[in-house]
């Protein structure tokens, strides 16, 4: 066998070369930050049949039910239709035996018949909640 005596001065220089820096791969989540758990996937994995959430508002205090969760916020629906977006709101329910309560905000609001959904960032959210919601996801795409 013989011995290859290039090394790396002699080898070409890559001016010229075209480089498309541009590229930016493909997110398989789109534009959000986060993968989202269904309301059936959380249901599934907790064993019940669906998730209550208390919703409070500086003048309203009402229950709405859970439709996915991320680390990055929730959907709620509710029949009480006195939201407006940025509001402010704190929520609270429970994933198994974990309460998890947090400040949020309404990022967005629309009709789905006769429910309001609502589109929730956490706000505040702490580590130890952070970390129970990532380690739930990997857990329901088992």
């Amino acid at each position: 066998m013989s011995k290859d005596s290039t090394n790396w001065d002699s080898l070409s220089s890559l001016d010229g070369l075209g480089v498309d820096w541009d590229f930016e791969p493909d997110n398989p989540l789109g534009k959000r930050a986060y993968a989202r758990l269904t309301e059936k996937e959380i249901c599934r994995l907790f064993q019940v049949k669906n998730i209550p959430v208390k919703l409070v508002t500086k003048t309203l205090n009402t229950k709405a039910l859970l439709m996915d969760i991320s680390q990055g916020g929730v959907s709620l629906r509710t029949k009480t239709a006195d939201f407006k977006e940025s509001q402010l709101v704190k929520i609270g329910f429970f994933l198994g035996q974990l309460k998890l309560i947090s400040k949020g905000r309404i990022k967005n609001i629309r009709k789905d018949q006769d429910w309001l959904i609502l589109g929730i960032e956490f706000v505040g959210l702490s580590d130890d909640n952070n970390t129970f919601l990532s380690g739930i996801y990997s857990s329901a795409k088992l």
